[in-house]
């Protein structure tokens, strides 16, 4: 219940924020992490901390935190007589009121519950709240009634709170003034709630400075340290600013200000720091603010791109600043230096100081990746000894840390890629899943060969060890992608003497031996067989091929299995691991089927005398072209760039857009088309084409409309 409270006065304010920035979010821009992480809240983001998306990740991690600091507090509170669980349940779920609490606790819960809709902003409930103010005189009641010292501090932060909603600030800071020395020298987490209600009400009496000033003392240990920043906005010019160091009792304050100002994304965050090294070279928050822009610089080795971007002269001027410091503890100085001059590709520079920082911190952590890192980045090729040293230096770290890892695979990436090894660069990509898509028929022997050869790296070594193992708990994975790339490239032979179970558990979609009028024959009779059976038709075709090429019936079925074993037939599930309509997988491969169906449906047409057939072939062939056609076509519907078009209104694939079927019908299609007119009107096969094919009879009627 009260956790509710707490939380849903902000739900607001949350909503709107939420409408400028997406619904949900990834709290973490930087992708590797090389640094540790430290317990400042400002201190575990590198994005704008203004954005919606961080602001929604602060709230709920404040609200979290927030109910496991007030549960222990209660659980203190009543002698430890409960577990979490149980209190949980009693106080924020409403349960359990039947346990034996002291009847003042039983009082206070049923008066948060009472008054619960008076600090929650509904703009979805429309209700009359002007009895609210009943409550504040009975909360002030309360503390002065009640004996327990626990409750007296809850009532007044109940009392504050309410007169900050339902009454003027002049009575909020006046229930402030009379009942502060209840949690002056408490530890509770009250004492910082009631702290934001104070600060809240002095900007709410126009006192901005004052009240600004009053959240900053809740930056640096308080549990909700979030409300400095987000009323920071509330100094809006120079004259504010300068009138808010004017509350800034000592130097240390003073920085503190200045470090809040630099959290602002459109800050100069150089001057800032400037500002606080002339006040003090040694201040806390001159290295909270190198740290904090340290860690923004991570997304400098982001995969995917970072936002930490700088001009370059700007980040010369913020290296050239760093040399310049002079300060007792220069430890965040040179890790940044190590780290600013990485990026530069100063590598002998960023040598000169991790070596340093080496001996001054023998087993620092930090120290030690960073020194990692500048190995790998100062790398321009990659071979077996290279192999062999990087695998010495990633051996110290725990396979656990991700980053490192994934960081390390990365850069090795881009090194074979350099170098042209696209095997290797597919081996280092796949560390962590292997995506079988990606291997053609080639490469997919080299994995297999490179699973049980032994490697001269042991780097190569450490994979090895991990793809057998990755191999092993998924054998299903491997067996099916050994199929389907056979099967691509039409090695049925082969994929049939694997002899893999799922050969005789997996069921083929729909009869690859079907050629219908509907353009991928997606119809018919479901899973009518398995793949071992389908392999085992297909290759008796083969041979009786090779005895009698000419065999109308075998080219027929033949060319039929060829074009469903494409992108554009019924049976591609069997040549892909993973198949998707917008993206046509190995189109050399899906060509050359093709290509081959057409001379079976040429053979199987001049031997046959049979109209109808030859009506269906035709039409077949016609299929054929324009899957082609489509498989060429710079802007094929199959291509992934054209799948957003239909939001413009310029898919070639919109009801009444004959841009593409234009296009093929000039290319070869009409050919076909005419022949079925002028040959095979009067077929059983034509009319039935003029029935299900509206493609044909658009053409058709066209065409006799002259």
């Amino acid at each position: 219940m009260i956790f509710r409270i707490l939380f849903l006065n902000l739900f607001f304010t949350l909503s709107l924020f939420s409408c400028g920035g997406g619904y949900w979010w990834n709290p973490d821009n930087v992708e590797f992490h090389f640094l540790e992480k430290r317990d400042n809240l400002y201190l575990q983001y590198s994005n704008d901390l203004s954005s919606a998306s961080t602001y929604n990740d602060i709230i709920y991690k404040y609200s979290t935190k927030n109910k496991e600091e007030n549960l222990k507090e209660w659980q203190i509170a009543l002698e430890n007589k409960y577990d979490i669980t149980t209190l949980d349940d009693i106080i924020y779920k409403n349960k359990n009121y039947d346990l034996q609490i002291d009847q003042e606790f039983k009082e206070y819960l049923d008066f948060v519950k009472q008054q619960e809709d008076c600090v929650i902003y509904n703009p979805y409930k429309n209700q009359d709240l002007s009895y609210c103010k009943d409550f504040i005189p009975e909360a002030l009641n309360k503390i002065d009634n009640t004996k327990n010292s626990f409750l007296k501090q809850r009532y007044f932060y109940l009392a504050l709170r309410l007169s900050h909603y339902r009454s003027t600030p002049f009575e909020t800071l006046g229930i402030y003034n009379k009942y502060f020395y209840l949690v002056e020298n408490t530890n509770s987490i009250v004492k910082d709630w009631i702290q934001g209600l104070y600060a809240g009400a002095l900007v709410r009496d126009e006192h901005i400075e004052k009240g600004v000033y009053e959240f900053t003392k809740l930056f640096e240990n308080s549990i909700n340290s979030h409300l400095t920043f987000y009323n920071f906005k509330y100094i809006k010019s120079q004259e504010n600013f300068d009138e808010l160091l004017n509350y800034a009792k000592n130097d240390d304050e003073k920085a503190k200000i200045y470090a809040i100002r630099a959290l602002n994304y459109s800050s100069n965050v150089l001057e800032e720091i400037k500002n606080i090294y002339n006040i003090d070279k040694n201040s806390k928050w001159l290295d909270f603010l190198i740290f904090r822009e340290l860690f923004k610089s991570q997304t400098f080795h982001n995969s995917y791109g970072g936002d930490y971007k700088w001009y370059e002269d700007e980040k010369g001027e913020y290296i050239e600043f760093l040399k310049t410091i002079d300060k007792d503890d220069r430890y965040l100085v040179d890790l940044s230096l190590v780290h600013f001059n990485i990026y530069f590709k100063n590598y002998e520079e960023s040598k000169r100081v991790v070596d340093r920082l080496l001996k001054e911190y023998p087993n620092n952590h930090e120290v030690e990746v960073a020194s990692y890192i500048l190995y790998l980045n100062s790398l321009n090729s990659i071979d077996k000894n290279i192999e062999d040293e990087i695998y010495r230096r990633l051996s110290h770290f725990d396979i656990k840390e991700n980053s490192i890892y994934k960081y390390t695979l990365n850069l090795l990436a881009k090194l074979y890629k350099n170098q042209n090894q696209d095997f290797e660069e597919y081996l280092v990509n796949s560390f962590y899943y292997i995506n079988y898509k990606n291997l053609d028929l080639i490469n997919f022997r080299k994995f297999e060969e490179f699973l049980k050869t032994p490697q001269e790296s042991k780097l190569k070594n450490l994979l090895q060890k991990k793809f057998k193992d990755m191999v092993s708990k998924n054998k299903y994975s491997f067996d099916f992608a050994k199929i389907t790339v056979l099967i691509n490239n039409l090695k049925f032979q082969e994929a049939l003497d694997t002899n893999f179970d799922i050969l005789y558990s997996k069921k083929v979609e729909f009869n690859p031996f079907n050629g219908l009028i509907r353009g991928n024959n997606r119809s018919g009779t479901k899973e009518p067989f398995t793949i071992a059976e389908f392999l085992t038709r297909v290759i008796t075709i083969q041979k009786e091929l090779e005895n009698n090429p000419n065999s109308v019936m075998d080219n027929f079925l033949f060319a039929n299995s060829l074009y469903n074993l494409s992108h554009f037939g019924n049976a591609d599930k069997i040549t892909t691991t993973y198949r998707r309509n917008f993206d046509v997988h190995t189109p050399k491969l899906q060509e050359e089927k093709l290509d081959l169906a057409m001379k079976h449906y040429k053979i199987a047409l001049e031997n046959t005398d049979d109209n109808e057939l030859k009506a269906k072939i035709t039409y077949l062939m016609a299929k054929v072209e324009l899957a082609k056609f489509d498989l060429k076509n710079d802007s094929y519907p199959q291509y992934y760039k054209n799948w957003g078009s239909w939001y413009t209104g310029n898919s070639i694939y919109n009801y009444g857009s004959n841009e593409f079927y234009e296009a093929y019908l000039k290319n070869s299609g009409a050919e076909y088309f005419n022949k079925l007119k002028d040959d095979f009107k009067d077929t059983r096969y034509y009319n039935e084409l003029i029935q299900e094919c509206g493609d044909f009879k658009t053409y058709i009627n066209r065409d006799n409309k002259g």
